[in-house]
């Protein structure tokens, strides 16, 4: 991970990674068959880094909004700060994949869908949207921070973007509030 935080996924190798490690060449290939492979282990830890900021965030709030927003913001700084992961997260090759990181991002974002969901069932969310409006929000959220990480956007202007974001795509309500879970 710090070679790829340091220096991007274009200077990562199972050879630069032997060496920065300490090991021999052959030590990382015993773990990886091959780049893609590596490209791969390192894209499913990230979804399970994400998933875990996305998780605390719903957690720390029961109301609606308030955990969008939450989810927003630490998705937006899991983004920036780790910039390098994320484009190996979103940029790995399908036909490579078998079909393991995107069933980790999918699984990443089951509490973000489920989110959604509760706020259908709050009618905070427009009924029968939950799917789309969640994604819709999801894009939302990876292009701001894309724009930050490319320098279109200052990182100090996210947690307006956020604030303006998020009742775009679910309400507010005096009561959305609904039971966390563990």
């Amino acid at each position: 991970m710090t070679v790829l935080g340091q220096r991007g996924v274009e200077a990562l190798s199972l050879r630069e990674l032997a060496r920065d490690l300490g090991v021999s060449h052959a030590a990382p290939a015993r773990h990886f068959a091959d780049r893609q492979r590596l490209l791969q282990a390192l894209a499913v830890e990230g979804f399970e880094q994400l998933a875990e900021e996305i998780t605390r965030a719903i957690a720390s709030t029961r109301e609606l909004q308030g955990q969008a927003r939450l989810v927003a913001a630490a998705y937006v700084a899991f983004s920036i700060e780790k910039a390098n992961l994320v484009d190996v997260m979103f940029r790995h090759e399908r036909a490579n994949d078998d079909g393991v990181i995107g069933a980790s991002a999918a699984k990443t974002f089951e509490p973000l869908l489920q989110l959604f969901h509760d706020g259908e069932l709050h009618g905070v969310v427009p009924a029968g949207e939950a799917e789309l409006t969640a994604t819709v929000f999801l894009a939302a959220i990876q292009g701001i921070s894309a724009l930050v990480n490319c320098g279109v956007v200052t990182p100090e202007t996210v947690p307006y973007l956020v604030s303006n974001a998020v009742p775009r795509f679910i309400a507010s309500a005096e009561n959305n509030s609904r039971d966390v879970r563990p």
